[in-house]
């Protein structure tokens, strides 16, 4: 099963396991939202995942 965070822009981070899903989010945030970054925690994005 798919593991997803939905971004506020509509943007969809997939990925088959937390840490791959994390690290997609992460790499969007980046590029999109730099200034949430900092900001967003691990357990923030954890609490995030949903199971597709």
């Amino acid at each position: 099963m798919s593991r997803i965070i939905r971004c506020e822009c509509g943007y969809v981070a997939r990925g088959e396991s937390e840490g791959d899903v994390i690290r997609n989010i992460r790499g969007h945030m980046a590029t999109d939202h730099p200034a949430l970054l900092e900001k967003v925690t691990q357990e923030d994005l954890l609490a995030w995942i949903q199971i597709e």
